[in-house]
């Protein structure tokens, strides 16, 4: 019997046998966000300075490109860290703005080996609160439901555009491919895990939407998405593309759910989008 299948094994008899405790043990494992329990060194990366995050008990601080001109703020996926958004910097940097990353709670440096959307969604808010807000934001998978969730959390502050790299729509459709795929739980014990997600995040599951959480959101988006790829399907992103308002979905095909990210079309669309909605070099920012 392969690991896999033991594993789905496992999760078949707690659920049957011991209904919640498989129903917490599996979403214990829907929320682990360190696939081999690996934390990497907290190394300044090369060219940035460190900056505090106040206020927030998951993330202390992230990484800054650059002193001067707008800011923008990096946003990574589940289970990555900010240097999985490292490619984005330097087009960023020549378009004139700062550049800010960090890692989400329990990723990266950060402490902890399980985090909830609710968590990801307030290190957010913490980090733009910390940077006095950002002008460009731009988000990979799962990260673009906390990005979206933080920026509407801050309608006073002024945001010229928005890039979701595969993203997620819905925290729902998430779980629901993780349960059917991965480990093929139960309806009950999925049920289960919605119950305890809801338990943990203090709002539903359901709560996790782009769509939902952006629709009152007046500023341009771009979604960038691989047709292709293997982990989040693209319906994602037509899902965002047809419900918020101002949406330009653009397909990069054979580039996958991480490798989109180091596409140099996808380098080459953010900078071109930025440059089109951005705050320009040398203007005065109210």
């Amino acid at each position: 019997m392969t690991p896999l299948a033991l594993r789905r094994f496992a999760h078949a008899a707690a659920g049957t046998l011991l209904p919640g405790v498989g129903g917490r043990w599996a979403t214990d494992v829907f929320s682990r966000t360190r696939a081999l329990g690996t934390r990497p060194d907290n190394v300044l990366p090369l060219g940035a300075r460190r900056f505090a995050i106040e206020g927030n008990p998951d993330v202390s601080g992230g990484y800054l490109w650059g002193d001067d001109g707008p800011t923008a703020l990096l946003v990574h996926g589940w289970g990555a860290d900010s240097t999985s958004m490292y490619s984005l910097i330097t087009p960023l940097r020549e378009l004139g703005y700062r550049v800010a990353a960090f890692d989400a709670p329990a990723h990266g440096v950060s402490k902890g080996k399980q985090a909830t959307m609710t968590q990801y969604t307030v290190a957010v808010r913490a980090a733009l609160d910390s940077l006095g807000g950002a002008r460009v934001v731009v988000a990979h998978s799962l990260g673009s439901i906390a990005a979206i969730g933080a920026v509407a959390a801050r309608p006073e502050e002024r945001v010229d555009c928005i890039t979701l790299v595969a993203p997620t729509c819905t925290l729902t459709a998430v779980l629901e491919r993780w349960s059917r795929d991965e480990l093929r739980l139960s309806r009950s014990t999925v049920d289960r895990v919605y119950r305890e997600l809801h338990r943990r995040n203090g709002v539903p599951v359901s709560h996790w939407d782009v769509v939902g959480l952006g629709r009152a959101l007046d500023i341009p988006v771009l979604a960038l998405h691989d047709p292709d790829d293997p982990v989040v399907p693209i319906c994602e992103a037509e899902a965002i593309a047809e419900g918020l308002r101002d949406v330009r979905l653009q397909r990069t095909p054979g580039r996958g759910h991480m490798g989109i990210l180091m596409s140099p079309e996808v380098k080459s669309a953010v900078s071109a989008f930025v440059a089109e909605h951005g705050t320009r070099t040398g203007e005065t920012i109210p």
